[in-house]
């Protein structure tokens, strides 16, 4: 799917104000609600950390250099490291690397793995075939590429706002008890 899904889908799923938050959500020391926390922009930056850390140095790169975003020309380094944060190995290390860091990211870095998973049926066979197995095999489930089936697009955003107005009625009802 898209970079911007995989966030918004992150934050869903993997921050407290999301899904995740359980129940009570986000509560501050006083017990006051918060809606927004650190976790919710967290999980949305994990959830584009993917192809931000792959794709999108060849598209900063081509606007810096004027040439504006261009699919043609990325160079193999970029698919390295396509491959590299999309693979099991790399999630693995990526992730391991984080919360030994912050033991506190280990709910929002979740939105890293999620993006992969949900990479695998939403990525054709080609360039851009999740790598899962990589660096021990370049094969890749052959799913249906979203960019060529506007109905995984437009299905996939349904999705995301389904979830989101799921997550906001759970609380409405939760609060009201």
């Amino acid at each position: 799917m898209d970079t911007l899904f995989h966030g918004v889908i992150g934050a869903a799923l993997c921050s407290r104000p999301g899904l995740a938050g359980g129940r009570r959500g986000p509560v501050d020391r006083i017990g006051r609600r918060q809606w927004v926390d650190w976790t919710l922009w967290a999980a949305l930056f994990f959830g584009l950390v993917p192809d931000l850390a792959s794709l999108g140095i060849h598209f900063a790169a081509d606007l810096f250099t004027g040439n504006g975003i261009r699919w043609h020309g990325i160079p193999d380094f970029i698919f390295v490291l396509y491959n590299i944060t999309h693979s099991l190995l790399g999630m693995a290390i990526g992730y391991g690397l984080l919360v030994g860091w912050k033991r506190a990211l280990w709910l929002p870095a979740l939105a890293w793995p999620l993006h992969v998973l949900t990479d695998v049926p939403t990525h054709g066979d080609g360039r851009f075939i999740t790598p899962l197995f990589w660096p021990f095999s370049e094969a890749g489930f052959a799913g249906w590429s979203w960019w060529q089936h506007p109905a995984i697009f437009y299905g996939g955003w349904i999705l995301a706002g389904g979830l989101w107005l799921l997550v906001l009625l759970l609380r409405l009802t939760w609060r009201s008890q």
